[in-house]
């Protein structure tokens, strides 16, 4: 049961990784397709390439990074955000 919910974890992280360049040249091929119909071959291309920089880019963090250590330290508490000597409120914000 474990193994299976580490492996949905690991797919999610994996999609996440894969959308971003996905949703980024989708919407410059939506506004070249907006444009006119003669502009959907570029569009497509665009499309493409978001697909394919998708694939790349999710497969090289889940090899060099880890998918789980990557999106870690995007979403995890920074270190560097609380600075020393600094006292802390009853809401963990600075006085």
């Amino acid at each position: 049961m474990i193994n299976i919910l580490k492996w949905f974890i690991r797919i999610l992280f994996w999609l996440q990784a894969f959308a971003a360049p996905v949703i980024f040249f989708g919407l410059i091929a939506f506004f070249f397709y907006s444009k006119g119909e003669k502009y959907s071959d570029i569009a497509i291309v665009l499309l493409g390439i978001g697909v394919m920089s998708g694939i790349i880019i999710a497969e090289y963090i889940r090899r060099k990074i880890g998918l789980e250590t990557f999106f870690a330290r995007i979403y995890g508490p920074n270190a560097m955000d609380d600075k020393p000597g600094e006292e802390k409120g009853e809401e963990g914000t600075s006085l």
